[in-house]
């Protein structure tokens, strides 16, 4: 094992994650490998060599506007549309015994939950896919922005439908969205407005509209808060579709953030996309998402600006962000901390291999990213929070089992400390620092995993045949370059080379010749590609 290696901490790891400071960016944006590359990370999930070639070939404008254009039609899956709250609300019937009604159901919470997996794979299908890169990439920040989980509505035909209508609309207008979110019936039962009545307010969802949809904390007072409420009184869901309840809605006049009068949710949704601090609120939202740091205060400025003027046209920001010099700096590349979706669907992607998505979902929710789960109200927080010692190590757990290294059912007796791929070696720094990954692995999941029959079809070997790489140095350089969206330090560029020549060397193999022996060099190839794609590096883009 390279002495390198050995040296190697997760302090370390912290410090690699550090974000750099903003620069000043260039006039103009020089288009090559490099910042298409980026722009296909942050736009989507992973970039292939072939895609970054061809969008090189076709240029900046023309690549942006086939981004923003995406498929014409999206053709959803059909599902039975289970309303299994509302239909286990009336199959009680006095002929069935008590044993027969919990049977029926856990039945139907059953179907309920296969119907939402099955829905979440469809979705996980179409990131692998990249036929409309953008417009999931979208679909997955706004259901990270209204949130609504499943735990908590508790029907999979509702939660559905919110991820429809958030696909739909993802590149649209936002008050479009913001309105349509106030009818959402998964959003209202997350949030309780249909307990919230005349004479019996229920502040949930009003409070939530005004601080994390649209204005943010600070920017309103309690008594907005209650005069927002009272505007969404009867404002409520039955069988899956928005229903407004006349007799429960507060008809009195109302005076929110200073406009008075008989105001109603629509109104308050209006007056709410008036304000400044709510073109503030959504374009920094959109921006830390897409950049990974907080925007400088006169270019938040200039892109709140635009949402007022355009009247929150989501397409044309999103064209203005990819038109803009300051979104390709150099210090802005591979400086965004990778989700676990992005993480297992951005390898899987560069490794050109299509993983089961029951895998993927699988591991993307033990790693912290559950789809239609999310931690709390406010989503996932993201960013730094994603790495810790125990997911850093589920990271190259799972990179290995997309490598064909091992199967999932191995992780149940597998110890990371036994593998001289991954041993840091010994003392403070070594074997004690690694955490054994049968405690951080579900092992409801594993077993979930175990029975899928399926190993990746990858064949190192020919793409460095393909490639012509012949030295150590010209392999290790093919792999970060494959693999990786970030480049690595000079010192962990020597450390995979030190790696592979000691373990090709142990194995008798010759350098220039190790496509001959094709057996053994694959295992090699892809023992040095699983020590890449857990390296720090590898959680960025």
């Amino acid at each position: 094992m390279s002495t390198f290696f050995r040296r190697r901490h997760l302090a370390w790891v912290l410090i690699a994650l550090a974000l750099p400071v903003q620069a000043a960016p260039s006039e103009r944006i020089v288009w090559n490998v490099e910042t298409a590359e980026h722009l296909i990370n942050r736009a989507g999930f992973g970039a292939r060599p072939a895609e970054i070639q061809e969008a090189v070939a076709l240029g900046r404008p023309e690549f942006v506007e086939q981004l923003l254009a995406g498929e014409r039609f999206v053709e959803e899956p059909f599902y039975a549309r289970l309303r299994t709250k509302r239909y286990l609300g009336n199959v009680g019937s006095d002929e069935m015994s008590e044993e027969e009604k919990l049977a029926l159901r856990r039945k139907m919470r059953e179907a309920d939950n296969e119907q939402l997996d099955d829905f979440v794979q469809w979705w996980l299908e179409r990131m692998l896919a990249g036929r409309d890169p953008l417009r999931e990439r979208m679909t997955l920040f706004w259901h990270g922005f209204f949130t609504s989980s499943h735990l908590d509505v508790r029907n999979s035909h509702e939660m559905i439908l919110q991820n429809q209508f958030l696909r739909k609309n993802a590149l649209g207008d936002f008050g479009v969205l913001l309105h349509g979110i106030a009818r959402d019936p998964a959003m209202l039962e997350y949030l309780d407005n249909g307990t919230n009545k005349k004479g019996s307010p229920n502040e949930n969802f009003a409070r939530e509209l005004l601080e994390l949809f649209t204005l943010g904390e600070g920017n309103y007072t309690e008594q907005d808060v209650k005069e927002a409420t009272r505007a969404f009184t009867g404002w409520t869901d039955s069988n899956g579709r928005f229903r407004f309840r006349r007799g429960q809605h507060d008809r009195g006049k109302k005076k929110f953030l200073g406009v008075k009068g008989r105001l109603n949710g629509d109104d308050v949704i209006d007056i709410l996309l008036a304000q400044e601090s709510c073109a503030r609120h959504l374009a920094g939202r959109l921006l830390v998402y897409f950049e990974g740091q907080e925007p400088k205060e006169g270019r938040l400025e200039d892109y709140a600006a635009f949402l007022l003027e355009t009247d929150y046209d989501l397409t044309g920001f999103l064209r203005k962000l990819f038109s803009d010099p300051a979104f390709f700096r150099p210090d802005a590349r591979g400086t965004r901390i990778a989700s676990p979706v992005d993480y297992l669907v951005g390898t899987s992607r560069r490794l050109g291999i299509e993983p089961p998505t029951a895998f993927l979902m699988a591991a993307a929710a033990t790693l912290g990213e559950k789809l239609f789960f999310p931690p709390n109200v406010k989503g996932w927080e993201g960013g730094r929070t994603w790495i810790t010692t125990s997911s850093l190590m589920q990271r190259g757990s799972y990179a290995g089992l997309l490598l064909g290294r091992y199967r999932a059912s191995d992780l149940i007796d597998y110890d990371p400390t036994t593998d001289p791929m991954l041993a840091m070696g010994e003392g403070e720094s070594g074997a004690g620092a690694m955490m054994d990954a049968r405690g951080m692995v579900d092992m409801r999941q594993v077993k979930q995993l175990s029975r899928m029959k399926w190993r990746p079809r990858i064949r190192l070997v020919g793409l460095v045949a393909q490639d012509g790489a012949e030295t150590d140095g010209e392999i290790v350089e093919l792999l970060l370059d494959q693999l990786l969206a970030v480049p690595v330090e000079i010192d962990t560029r020597r450390g995979l080379i030190e790696f592979l020549s000691e373990e090709r060397a142990a194995l008798g193999l010759e350098a220039q010749g190790l496509i001959e022996q094709p057996f053994q060099a694959e295992a090699l190839l892809r023992r040095l590609a699983h020590l890449v794609l857990s390296l720090p590096e590898a959680q960025l883009h």
